[in-house]
């Protein structure tokens, strides 16, 4: 009888411990596994949010980490209508803390939002006094906070870099509109669209004294988009709107590193403002668009007449002043009075379109079009690929009219700076080709890469002999031919101008055209690679080579690094 009762003493004592142990081990699975999740459980039942579009949007760098945003610290306030004990009162203290018009603007948005009930932000901008003023006083159910605008009024490069569209308070994340934020909109869109703004309320639904307004994402953690890090240089597209702005033309500049192909400034006149929108016309990045090239095209003509073999440096022409076709048509040269007797390589450095049709006739559309192609004139950027926009067309028409007219950089040949800026850097660099390239990396928050662009090996497409003998007469160019603007004391430059037609008349019927000038500096050891256009600038060796000169010689008084001379 002992034994029974005693055997079932011992076996009640290993259920209990039994139940306890389950219990125990639920408990903990709910402490370590499920702890987090509980916990967050918890805190939502006691908080009151708000919801707006994540503005975390990846950056815009430069070569150097330097953003090219000019971001804007903006504060604004949110108003949690449960929890305004009184609503007049509420609106009088703040009103005495802002101005007239916000005042008025604040009381329209009580009226309008206050009886729905649901958290709003009022359309007001405050000052970061009148933030901190708000935040001080604690009032019930208002808070202020603070936010990025993502681009400020001196942010450069602003056509490549591009603009956003959508707003946060309507709980739409900014979306790429054009340029880099809408090529590379993935990479720099947070992985979560929306945020919370967000109160923590006691069990009556209050306030908790001294609790701050809460951002949150997922889980509370606020996601962040990727960086694009790009190849241009901050101090160098400074140098190089600046010295635009200080002509106050309408046109482009693009300045290339020679030894390594990277764009380091592309700059379009006229800008246009973030805040206010682009006027017709200012949205142009003319930097990238395609034009007629005029006399630049003769660098093409030329190197591939020298590399063909059809025309030698030192071969003498006659100038009369126009080229006269078999069909009875002609095709004048800038000087009606003819240049005379002239080598080819003087007709290169005085820009002589009768030599240059002629040779070209003797070339032929089909050896012009493939240099022009072999050149990298057809080709984008890397990193800024568009299919549907190349960075040249060279499509010549099979007649001798077309191909002349084609060898003045005219009919059937349109090609954007940045690929002029890169012929440049070609004959510069030995007659190896480099396409040019925009666009770095792609970095996460903490600066680690995520994708590196890869780049090609640079290719021969001009043998060594005729890039000297190209270098030569771009240094002609600017010794003695139309391009004497162009010169850089001490440094010393060699280019080629160039004045396209576009078709149009000024007031005084004259014709109306786009100027240009290429070329590179310094002569010793080419470092940059500039082509600048000026639309309806009239002659190239006049405001083209000016600018060029300008840019050259501004950036080797800042002295930046590594591009000092």
């Amino acid at each position: 009888m002992y034994y029974r009762r005693e055997s079932r003493f011992i076996l009640l004592f290993f259920c209990f411990l039994l139940v306890f142990l389950l219990l125990e081990g639920k408990l903990v699975y709910l402490q370590l596994a499920k702890g987090e999740e509980l916990a967050l459980k918890a805190v939502e039942q006691r908080i009151i949010s708000y919801e707006i579009g994540n503005f975390f949007r990846g950056d815009i760098e430069d070569l150097k980490g330097r953003s090219l945003l000019d971001s804007q610290t903006v504060y604004r306030m949110v108003v949690f209508p449960s929890l305004v004990s009184d609503p007049w009162e509420c609106c009088q203290q703040l009103i005495f803390m802002l101005s007239e018009d916000d005042a008025l603007r604040l009381a329209a948005d009580f009226e309008a939002n206050l009886k729905r009930g649901d958290p709003f932000v009022p359309d007001i901008t405050l000052t970061e006094s009148e933030a901190q003023n708000i935040l001080s006083q604690q009032i019930p159910g208002i808070y202020s906070f603070a936010y990025d605008q993502r681009h400020g009024s001196d942010a450069l490069a602003k056509h490549i870099v591009g603009y956003t569209g959508g707003s946060i308070f309507q709980q739409k994340p900014e979306q790429g509109k054009s340029g880099i934020e809408k090529f590379y909109n993935e990479e720099l869109s947070p992985a979560e669209p929306t945020l919370e703004l967000a109160v923590v309320v006691d069990s009556r639904g209050k306030p908790i004294p001294g609790r701050k307004l809460l951002l949150r994402g997922d889980k509370g953690i606020v996601a962040r988009g990727n960086d694009v890090v790009l190849t241009l240089d901050l101090e160098v597209q400074q140098v190089v709107e600046e010295v635009l702005d200080g002509k106050g033309v309408k046109g482009a500049a693009v300045v290339i590193d020679i030894p390594t192909g990277e764009v380091r400034a592309l700059a379009s006149r006229p800008s246009y403002s973030y805040s206010k929108g682009a006027l017709f016309g200012e949205e142009i990045n003319r930097s990238i668009e395609l034009y007629h090239p005029g006399s630049i095209f003769k660098i093409v003509v030329a190197a591939a007449a020298l590399a063909e073999g059809v025309v030698t440096p030192d071969e003498t022409f006659t100038c009369e002043g126009k080229y006269l076709f078999a069909s009875s048509e002609s095709i004048s040269c800038w000087k009606k009075d003819g240049h005379g007797e002239i080598s080819f390589r003087e007709a290169f450095a005085n820009s002589c379109n009768q030599v240059f049709v002629e040779v070209a006739l003797r070339l032929g559309r089909e050896r012009l079009e493939d240099y022009a192609e072999q050149l990298g004139l057809t080709k984008c950027m890397i990193g800024y690929e568009r299919p549907t926009t190349p960075g040249g067309k060279v499509k010549i028409g099979k007649y001798d009219g077309q191909l002349g007219n084609a060898a003045l950089g005219q009919e059937g040949v349109q090609i954007s700076p940045v690929n002029l800026a890169v012929l440049a850097a070609t004959v510069a660099r030995g007659g190896e080709y480099l396409q040019p390239s925009l666009v770095k990396k792609i970095c996460d928050a903490s600066g680690e890469t995520v994708r590196e662009i890869s780049r090609p090996a640079p290719t021969r497409v001009l043998p060594e002999s005729v890039s000297r003998e190209l270098q030569k007469m771009m240094e002609l160019t600017v010794k003695e031919g139309t391009g004497k603007k162009a010169d850089v004391p001490v440094l010393g430059s060699a280019g080629k101008t160039g004045s396209a037609e576009t078709g149009e008349k000024d007031e005084n019927g004259q014709p109306v055209n786009n100027a240009w000038f290429v070329g590179y500096a310094p002569l010793d050891k080419p470092q940059l690679a500039v082509a600048v256009f000026v639309e309806e600038g009239g002659s190239g060796g006049e405001s083209a080579a000016v600018l060029f000169n300008e840019i050259i010689a501004a950036l080797q008084q800042t002295k930046i690094q590594p591009l000092s001379f």
